[in-house]
């Protein structure tokens, strides 16, 4: 489905338990008929916006759109006062069983914590605008919760992430069958790829493996090519994905009408997916081999890879996030924002400006020799800013040269840091898009039509037109002109319901007791 020598640290991803209780939530009640007017339309297929605009939604559908006065009939009607009307944003790239910076070995409370951080999670997304999400590496009892939830943002899914059977992925479970784990792995047969003791490799090919994204519910395919080599002391022997299987995978999800994302942050797998076909490179290449950490430009064999991959049909993901939640354990800042609370429930948020901190010493005991040898925490600081800045410079090369990008945050990416709260990580990711110098016009279309094409959603969402479904943002500023528009949403639409922001903040949470 085509559309026209550095280590970095990132701990691979641990699955965390789940829970499927939510709290009440005060909230509008939906209304069969509802008209919006005196509203500035911005919507992606538009030129211009439309002034003075009013929509007319019928249950959870747009079925009508015009300007001037409108007659509302028995409709509700909300005024929007000439705040500006655009689409519910998509988020193409999160992670929903993830805490960010929370793990059982820093707390005796991890239970009470995950749990009252998981029934807010749905309505912090929403509270963000984000009124559909994207899970890159789903599991069945992370879909349930989340859709339980009395309020949630529409969710589409990957099913679980397709790995070798002797891959990366495989050797995080020590030991254990990978068809425990991954019942739909893939077994690379250009490469002499592990079959299992007693398995079947005809369950296991490319063909399979798509058959098993379908058959969990999956609109998508994510592959690997991690290299590790943030692994301390050096990666481990594992397969990484032949050309030939890479390709066999795309044609086989080509052929069920899938999109392909690759997991990749390297020069090698970045010409990896050039050489296999694939459709989404699910991060930017931040892991510059061969140069030391905090060198500012890439070597010129690393920036002709980055080149061609921004003049190829190639989307990218940039996730510029991910690398700030790492630089997080070096920023008090970052917990110093005020709108953490908003984000995540106030214990939980106590948690982090406590036993969480433990992660910087961890990080730099392991890490530390590798980033900034025989310093501390304030050279570890200082290259983690370093590295976030050359990331950024190449993003806006990349930019320059055309790329296409598709907006995902990586909410809640795993390893260490704590600066991926749900939504609220999404609004961060704006702001370095826009501190990288990317167009905020671009910006807007990523959210919105590029995310919604790019996974073949543009039937129902991703503009403002009649039959889409009714996802839509009332915003006191202009998101084309001020990034920080994205943050002074005042209504949430979400298929036809009314919701005023403020009742998905974390604030309104009861607390643990």
């Amino acid at each position: 489905m085509k559309r026209s020598k550095t280590r970095t640290p990132f701990a691979a991803a641990l699955l965390l338990g789940l829970v499927i209780t939510q709290p009440a939530l005060c909230q509008s009640e939906p209304a069969d008929d509802l008209v919006i007017m005196h509203a500035t339309l911005l919507s992606p297929e538009r030129a211009a916006p439309l002034q003075d605009a009013w929509v007319r939604v019928s249950g959870d559908r747009i079925v009508e759109i015009g300007s001037g006065a409108v007659d509302p009939g028995g409709a509700r009607v909300i005024d929007a006062e000439r705040g500006y009307l655009i689409p519910g944003l998509i988020d193409s790239h999160v992670h929903l069983y993830h805490a960010t910076g929370l793990r059982a070995r820093y707390t005796d409370n991890y239970a009470a914590l995950y749990d009252d951080y998981m029934q807010q999670q749905p309505r912090s997304f929403l509270f963000h605008g984000f009124t559909t999400v994207i899970e890159l590496n789903a599991d069945a009892p992370t879909n349930a919760r989340f859709e339980a939830a009395p309020l949630h943002p529409h969710l589409v899914h990957c099913g679980q992430g397709v790995v070798l059977s002797d891959g990366f992925m495989a050797l995080e479970l020590e030991g254990a069958p990978v068809g425990e784990t991954y019942p739909g792995y893939l077994i690379d047969s250009h490469a002499g790829g592990l079959v299992p003791a007693g398995e079947n490799p005809a369950a296991h090919t490319p063909e399979a493996a798509v058959a098993s994204v379908l058959g969990q519910g999956g609109q998508c395919i994510k592959l690997y090519y991690e290299e590790a080599l943030w692994w301390p002391g050096g990666a481990p022997d594992f397969r990484l994905p032949s050309v030939g299987i890479a390709r066999d995978v795309v044609e086989a999800a080509h052929a069920a009408n899938l999109p392909v994302l690759l997991h990749a942050t390297t020069p090698a797998g970045h010409e990896f997916a050039l050489q296999s076909g694939i459709d989404i490179l699910a991060h930017g290449m931040w892991e510059w081999t061969g140069q030391s950490f905090t060198d500012p430009r890439p070597a010129p064999p690393t920036a002709a890879i980055a080149r061609e991959v921004a003049r190829s049909p190639i989307a990218v993901q940039p996730t510029i996030q991910t690398i700030r939640n790492t630089a997080s354990l070096f920023d008090p800042a970052v917990l110093a924002d005020p709108a953490w609370a908003d984000a995540v429930p106030r214990d939980y948020l106590g948690y982090l400006h406590s036993e969480a901190q433990v992660q910087r010493e961890q990080f730099i005991a392991m890490f530390g020799e590798m980033i900034a040898p025989g310093g501390d925490a304030a050279d570890m600081g200082a290259a983690q800013s370093a590295f976030l800045r050359r990331y950024q410079g190449l993003i806006w090369s990349m930019s320059a040269e055309g790329a296409h990008f598709l907006f995902g945050s990586d909410t809640a990416v795993g390893g260490f840091g704590w600066a991926s709260p749900p939504g609220l990580a999404g609004y961060w990711e704006m702001q370095n898009w826009a501190d990288a110098g990317i167009p905020l016009p671009v910006l807007f279309r990523a959210m919105t039509i590029d995310n919604a094409l790019a996974f073949g959603l543009d039937g129902e969402i991703g503009t403002i037109e009649p039959g889409k479904r009714a996802d839509l943002l009332i915003l006191r500023g202009n998101p084309l002109a001020d990034v920080n528009a994205y943050d002074r949403i005042e209504t949430v639409i979400l298929a036809g319901e009314v919701i005023d922001r403020a009742e998905l903040s974390a604030r309104r949470m009861v607390t643990m007791e």
